[in-house]
């Protein structure tokens, strides 16, 4: 069956919930893909998927998410896979910010929703990414509680994905005449999406924490992803700087433990360290300038 691969979130962790721009691009390194019966040995790992995709069928069933889908799952047929022991084969890490459950809900939604099963039902609805983006949050709000859906759509178009002004553009990003890298740091630990989210959005309930994500994290993160896409260095690590700087202060349960003294380090360098996705572990990002030492990374791998 069809691969769908992992996903790199550059820009608008936490302020994508916020209406802050965002910018992610798909990554050819990890991938996963759903196995019928028969294709493969029915494995430790494989038999737990399956029962995580009947939790999923379950849930999606009890609390009737087809009434809130543009483009409905199939749930009959994909009960009756899951039943023929189909589960989900990835090498995507969990909770390691690369988008393993939005893979997943990528490849249920291509093979089991009436979108991609039934073009005469598209004709009837609006097939607009919004609304593929809707039914993606939909979804994934099974393994996050609370999700954008943009990773998921990430993966099902296999490009990158921009969100603007609650609009969805699928721009032309490649790694050409940067004048920077990026690269992946891994903390060593893997870090759950939920229990962040919520910690996130309790804090959004502290009028000082609201006013200066609004005042400084949001305009930094958005002028990020303009001067990215522009290809202009100079603004663009004038922002990584501010954006790296309010983590740092503000997002401390987001860091893994150990790991905020080497980004200060880093940061003293020029080399400009933030989250990728909820953080708390998994990969972090590096943005390096042309001119800086990137000998001073440790667990780093080029991200594209």
């Amino acid at each position: 069956m069809k691969a769908f691969f992992a996903k790199l979130l550059l820009f608008g962790e936490y302020g994508l919930m916020f209406g802050a721009r965002a910018l992610a691009l798909p990554f050819n390194r990890y991938s996963g893909m759903l196995v019928k019966p028969g294709a493969t040995a029915f494995d430790t790992d494989a038999r737990q998927s399956s029962v995580e995709l009947e939790r999923f069928a379950s849930w999606f069933q009890h609390e009737q998410l087809n009434a809130k889908m543009n483009f409905p799952l199939d749930l009959e047929r994909l009960r009756q896979d899951i039943t023929g022991n189909l589960y989900f084969r990835s090498d995507i890490p969990l909770e390691y910010g690369l988008g393993s459950s939005g893979a997943l809900c990528a490849a249920l939604f291509d093979e089991y929703s009436i979108y991609c099963r039934d073009p005469l039902y598209v004709g009837k609805k609006h097939s607009l990414p919004e609304a593929l983006k809707h039914d993606f949050s939909v979804m994934e709000s099974y393994f996050h509680g609370k999700s954008s859906g943009l990773d998921p759509l990430v993966s099902f178009f296999h490009q990158p994905v921009l969100f603007e002004n609650n609009h969805i553009l699928l721009p032309h990003v490649t790694n050409e005449k940067l004048g920077f890298q990026v690269c992946l740091i891994d903390t060593g630990a893997p870090g759950a999406t939920s229990p962040l989210v919520s910690r996130f959005l309790e804090k959004m309930q502290d009028p000082d924490f609201n006013l200066v994500f609004n005042s400084d994290y949001l305009p930094a993160n958005d002028g990020a992803v303009q001067a990215f896409l522009a290809r202009q260095p100079d603004q663009l690590f004038r922002y990584l700087r501010l954006i790296t700087r309010f983590q740092l202060d503000y997002l401390t349960e987001m860091i893994p433990a150990g790991i905020a003294d080497h980004i200060e380090q880093l940061l003293s360098h020029g080399i400009c360290v933030k989250l990728l996705g909820s953080g708390g572990g998994g990969f972090l990002l590096a943005f390096i300038p042309a001119d800086a030492d990137a000998g001073l990374l440790r667990n780093a791998q080029r991200a594209f």
